[in-house]
C-alpha cells in the first residue's frame, strides 16, 4: 500500500452511494474521512429507499459480480386497475410511442405540461395528459409543471425492460463498499452531522454539530441536494455560483409502503402478478416476484406526496390498507387480520434528506456543468443529482459521481 501522508487527507461528506463509492476508490492512496450524519451508513441504499436495479447497469452490476452479490431480474405482469376492473398487460400508456416520438422532434426544451398542452391539446386529450403527467410524478417524482422534457426523453428513450432486485438488498452492496473501505483503513465516523465548511486553496476544515472538527487538503460533499439547496452546509468563503447552481435542479419525494401479510391473498385474485397501476391515492403496488414473498409495496411520488407531509405513519397506513381494499375488493379488516407488519418510509420527512431524488428543470444541465466542477482543486461535489446520464434518479447514478469524482481527485493529487 501506498504511505498516506497529511498532503493526501480527503474528508468526504456523505456516506451513501456516491460517498462510499468514491472512499472505496481513493482509501488506497489517500488518508480518507468519511463523515455520516445517520447511525448508520448507506443514504437512501437503506431499508426502505433504493430496491431495483433498473436495467443493465454497467457500474452497479459490475460491482455486485465483484462483490459476488447474486441479483434475481424482476418478473410478473403489469396490471392496470380501474374502478375494480383488472387489465392484465395492458400498455404503461397508450400511444406511448408516438409521444416519445413528439418529444424527439423538440428543438427547443420546455416543461412536460407545457409539451402536452401544445402537442397534445384540448378535451380529447385530456385523459392521455392526465395520463403522462402522472407517470412524470408516480416514476421520476417530477412535477409535471417544472419538469424538462427533453431530460425525460433521454431517460425514456433508453429504459431497459428488464429490472433486477439484489439478494440481501443493497444493505449487501452497502456492506461490501464498506469493507472495502474499513480493509484500506479508511475512517467512517456516523452520527457527524457537517453544519460548516470553512475552506481555502489546499485546506479545509469541516466543523460538525457536535463541536468536532476535522481538517484535510481536499472535500468532497456528497449530502442530497435538497441539503445543498437549503444551506445545510455553510461555506466559509461562500459559493454563490454554485449555491444559484443548487436551485436549477429538480427535487421529488416519495411515499413508500412496505406492507408485510400471513398470506399472498393476491394470488387468488390474478396469477402472476408483478406491478399493479391503480387510480388510488397510493397508485402504485408491487410483489416481490418472481420470490413468493408476501410483501406487497406501495409508491406514491411526486408532487402528491407532499399532500400528505403531515400525516402520521398510522394514517398512511390506513390509507395504504384503504386503497388495497378498494383494488382487491375487500374489506378494510379482512386486509388488517392478514397483516403481519406494516413500515412507512414518509421521505419528505426524513431529516437526512428531505426528499428522494433530483429531476431535470430546463436548464439543469449547465447547472450539474458547473457543481461537476471542482473549487480550486479542493472542493468537490457528488451524488445522483450531480450524474449526467441516462439512468437519473437511481444508485447507479450516485455510484456514476463517486467513481467520478475520486477519478478526479486522483488524476490531481
Amino acid at each position: 500500500m501506498k504511505e498516506k501522508t497529511n498532503r493526501d487527507k480527503l474528508i468526504i461528506v456523505g456516506g451513501g452511494a456516491a460517498g462510499l463509492l468514491a472512499a472505496k476508490e481513493l482509501c488506497n492512496d489517500h488518508a480518507v474521512t468519511v463523515l455520516e450524519a445517520r447511525p448508520a451508513i448507506g443514504g437512501r441504499m437503506l431499508a426502505g429507499g433504493a430496491e431495483f436495479v433498473h436495467g443493465r447497469l454497467p457500474l452497479t452490476l459490475d460491482l455486485l459480480k465483484v462483490a459476488g452479490i447474486s441479483y434475481t431480474a424482476v418478473a410478473g405482469r403489469f396490471f392496470h386497475v380501474s374502478d375494480g376492473k383488472w387489465q392484465p398487460d395492458a400498455d404503461m400508456i397508450e400511444g406511448w410511442d408516438g409521444l416519445l416520438a413528439q418529444m424527439a422532434s423538440l428543438k427547443t426544451d420546455t416543461t412536460m405540461t407545457s409539451f402536452l398542452d401544445i402537442h397534445y391539446p384540448g378535451a380529447g386529450y385530456a385523459g392521455f395528459r392526465d395520463e403522462v403527467k402522472s407517470f412524470v410524478a408516480g416514476y421520476d417524482l417530477a412535477d409535471p409543471n417544472t419538469v424538462s422534457v427533453q431530460a425525460l426523453y433521454r431517460e425514456w428513450s433508453h429504459e431497459d425492460e428488464v429490472n433486477f432486485r439484489i439478494a440481501g438488498g443493497y444493505n449487501a452492496l452497502i456492506d461490501y463498499l464498506a469493507r472495502c473501505c474499513y480493509d484500506a483503513d479508511c475512517e467512517i465516523v456516523t452520527g457527524k452531522t457537517v453544519y460548516e465548511v470553512v475552506w481555502g486553496p489546499g485546506e479545509v476544515k469541516v466543523v460538525t454539530t457536535d463541536g468536532s472538527i476535522y481538517e484535510a487538503t481536499k472535500l468532497i460533499v456528497t449530502i442530497p441536494l435538497w441539503l445543498l439547496q437549503k444551506g445545510a452546509i455553510h461555506f466559509s468563503p461562500r459559493l454563490p455560483q454554485y449555491e444559484a447552481a443548487a436551485q436549477q435542479i429538480g427535487w421529488g419525494t416519495v411515499i413508500k409502503v412496505i406492507l408485510t401479510f400471513k398470506t399472498a391473498f393476491w394470488q387468488k385474485q390474478q396469477e402472476d402478478i408483478g406491478f399493479i397501476f391503480s387510480d388510488e391515492v397510493i397508485p402504485t403496488w408491487w410483489t416481490q416476484a418472481p420470490d413468493e414473498q408476501p410483501v406487497l409495496s406501495g409508491w406514491l411520488g411526486g408532487p402528491s406526496a407532499k399532500e400528505y407531509a403531515g400525516y402520521t405513519d398510522e394514517m398512511l397506513l390506513q390509507t395504504a390498507l384503504a386503497c388495497l381494499a378498494r383494488i382487491f375488493d375487500l374489506e378494510i379488516s379482512d386486509l388488517e387480520e392478514h397483516l403481519d407488519n406494516g413500515a412507512i418510509f414518509n421521505w419528505q420527512n426524513d431529516v437526512f434528506t428531505k426528499g428522494a431524488y433530483s429531476y431535470d428543470l430546463p436548464g439543469s444541465a449547465a447547472a450539474r456543468q458547473l457543481l461537476n466542477k471542482p473549487v480550486a482543486d479542493t472542493l468537490y461535489f457528488a451524488g445522483e443529482a450531480l450524474y449526467d446520464g441516462n439512468s437519473p434518479g437511481t444508485v447507479e447514478a450516485a455510484l456514476t459521481t463517486g467513481k467520478n469524482v475520486a477519478a478526479r481527485i486522483g488524476g490531481s493529487v
